[in-house]
């Protein structure tokens, strides 16, 4: 890389599917990874030779083929859910990186078609094996400006990477939440214990006065 390439510009090339096919969490990870040079540039399928070409010339690193363990470039597809084998167990809606499955503990769940990204993350966690990938002809769903993808339009690209901030920092407000139910009943029990202790001391001391 000829000099340091801000993770910004580079996640504007990443067409924002969120699929993890790059090893990384997120598109915005693989980016900051780019960015500091811990990861090569041709790690994004969705990408394609667009996105490699981009890639390429914005951190002036070769041109190179994609790295096969990443899988290969597919045509956009949306996840359809079949609502009568759905038995609700939101697993796909916490898979889902940008939040396009709507339902709730025992009903039904569907797929927001038009901001579905096509990761596939949601197929893999289904107990009941009713998550399939149909293929998306055409035009983008939403009818927007294209992209430089022709499968995407801005829109699309625009909204997931939105969705997907929005969800991360849910993810870590969550954890953070977590954590400090952690401490707190770390602290109860720590408390809990030096009053035991403090009991335990006293009725020793009761117990040689007499």
């Amino acid at each position: 890389m000829s000099g340091a390439v801000d993770p910004h510009t580079i996640d504007q090339w990443l067409p924002q599917t969120q699929c993890q096919r790059c090893g990384y969490p997120d598109c915005w990870e693989y980016a900051l990874a780019i960015s500091t040079e811990a990861a090569p540039i041709n790690r994004c399928p969705p990408g394609g030779d667009i996105t490699l070409r981009a890639l390429a010339e914005i951190t002036g690193n070769p041109l190179v083929p994609l790295d096969k363990d990443c899988g290969i470039a597919k045509p956009l597809a949306c996840a359809v859910i079949n609502e009568a084998l759905c038995i609700g167990c939101t697993l796909c809606i916490q898979a889902c990186p940008v939040d396009a499955i709507a339902g709730a503990s025992k009903l039904m769940h569907t797929v927001i078609g038009h901001e579905c990204t096509g990761c596939e993350l949601c197929i893999v966690p289904c107990p009941m094996d009713c998550i399939q990938m149909t293929p998306i002809a055409g035009a983008p769903l939403d009818n927007q400006p294209g992209s430089p993808w022709p499968e995407y339009s801005s829109g699309m690209v625009v909204r997931a990477r939105r969705r997907a901030e929005m969800k991360r920092s849910r993810s870590k407000l969550s954890a953070s939440c977590s954590n400090t139910v952690s401490t707190q009943t770390i602290m109860r029990k720590n408390i809990l214990s030096s009053v035991k202790r403090t009991r335990a001391r006293r009725n020793n001391l009761y117990l040689n006065k007499n």
